[in-house]
């Protein structure tokens, strides 16, 4: 298993520990963090399930999501997560998710996050596309998104099943040529 640190000034994103579990529960079973999640783990236990899936897993392995662990810079408090799911096909994009601990919302965590993961994914694993796929009433992941130059490529009527409910679902992406575009 490599080493796997993402730093910027103000936060910085690492490996899953199997000791992140509860706090990750702790804040994914509150409403207001659920309310746009897929995953949402019924116990403390299910998310230790997690944590154990992700030991030794490397990122990039075809049919999986990885978990980085988002904490805060200056004290190393964990504020949230950010995972990306590598899909099985050959030449499918990585998808990018983000949940942050509402203590730690509008401070922009998850606009600095989800940079780090867009250059680690076309900056090391040279993806050729990035997509994230949002309910259109989370104006918090579009605001980051948009913020970060990706575009909307498909607005989803009713076409998924979450908590009960048909949702629409926004998809946004950026290609490698655009990240490098707005590198230079």
């Amino acid at each position: 298993m490599t080493e796997l640190k993402l730093e910027a000034r103000t936060i910085y994103l690492r490996r899953m520990k199997p000791e992140d579990a509860g706090t990750l529960y702790s804040y994914r079973a509150l409403e207001d963090v659920s309310r746009f999640q897929d995953w949402l783990p019924d116990s403390e236990s299910e998310a230790h399930e997690l944590a154990d899936k992700q030991a030794g897993l490397e990122p990039g392995k075809p049919g999986t999501w990885f978990q980085f662990i988002i904490c805060r810079a200056e004290d190393d408090e964990m504020v949230g997560d950010c995972g990306v799911k590598f899909p099985e096909a050959e030449h499918a994009s990585p998808e990018l998710g983000i949940a942050l601990h509402p203590d730690h919302r509008r401070r922009g965590y998850a606009t600095v996050a989800t940079q780090l993961m867009l250059d680690f994914l076309f900056g090391e694993l040279d993806a050729h596309r990035v997509i994230g796929n949002t309910d259109p009433r989370n104006l918090s992941a579009i605001a980051v998104m948009q913020r970060l130059g990706m575009r909307q490529e498909a607005h989803h009527r009713l076409s998924h099943w979450q908590r009960g409910e048909w949702t629409d679902a926004l998809i946004f992406a950026m290609l490698k040529e655009e990240w490098e575009r707005q590198r230079a």
